[in-house]
């Protein structure tokens, strides 16, 4: 089966309310789907704990994948615990360094704040400064809804963004950086999808199905939705595409989509 289309990216989302079942990971569901306008496919999404040697291992698992661009979500802030850029720092072995930029949008950031009366003073506290230390080298994003900047350091080949795990600053700042990741992964890619209703309630039966329709469409990938066995129930089964244009993604998915509605009286019950 031919590869599919883009730059491989990964997601390491940080922090131990996810590992812990307390959060849902909402920010990889985001990123996996904006991802590819930018031209990235992500092949691998991973959840560890505020725990820079974890990070560390993970960004290197990444770059050992072949990935182009690790996004990492989470860890960003002023607390103890907020410690992900010290794992970046370690996989890509260079120093954290305060970045004078950066530590002046954290303090336009508390200014703000103290001006909307949110905060009680703008002082740069040794917890605020924190924020604003990041990997020797690496670029920093402001941070126009939260106080952490979001944080993107390059070598040659790869690349990490740091972002801030509140999703609506996660998803700001992952825009506001999208020239930055664009620039990296190459041409944008467009999905398109297709529901079908299968007539059919068991999932073992549409298998051989959608492995036939994906062998003769080429970058087509078909995925029955599965429920739970009941009278009456039937499978949809869900047809997607990727591709360098819109049009080219409606048009595969439309084919394999026709294929696969002509096969499926072969299965129906």
């Amino acid at each position: 089966m031919p590869s599919e289309p883009g730059t491989p990216v990964e997601i390491v989302a940080v922090g131990r309310e996810l590992i812990a079942g307390r959060v849902a990971d909402t920010n990889a569901a985001w990123l996996a789907r904006h991802l590819p306008s930018l031209g990235g496919r992500v092949t691998r999404i991973v959840a560890v704990d505020d725990d820079p040697p974890a990070i560390a291992r993970e960004i290197r698992q990444a770059r050992a994948n072949g990935a182009a661009l690790v996004v990492t979500t989470g860890g960003l802030g002023p607390t103890f615990d907020d410690r992900t850029l010290a794992g970046v720092a370690a996989a890509l072995g260079r120093p954290l360094r305060e970045h004078p930029g950066a530590l002046a949008a954290v303090a336009r950031r508390y200014a703000a704040l103290v001006a909307a009366g949110i905060v009680a003073d703008g002082m740069l506290t040794p917890e605020r400064r924190k924020m604003a230390l990041i990997p020797e080298g690496a670029d920093f994003i402001e941070n126009r809804i939260g106080t952490a900047p979001g944080v993107y350091a390059t070598t040659a080949t790869f690349a990490v963004l740091a972002l801030p795990g509140v999703p609506a600053e996660m998803t700001a700042l992952a825009e506001a950086a999208g020239e930055l990741v664009a620039a990296r992964l190459g041409a944008p890619l467009f999905h398109a999808e297709r529901e079908v209703s299968s007539g059919c309630r068991d999932e073992s039966r549409l298998t051989t199905l959608a492995e036939r329709v994906m062998t003769l469409h080429a970058g087509v990938h078909v995925k029955s939705l599965a429920v739970a066995f009941a009278t009456g129930s039937e499978l949809r089964v869900l047809v997607t595409a990727t591709a360098p244009t819109p049009i080219d993604a409606e048009a595969r998915v439309a084919a394999a989509a026709d294929a696969l509605t002509a096969l499926l009286p072969t299965v129906k019950e």
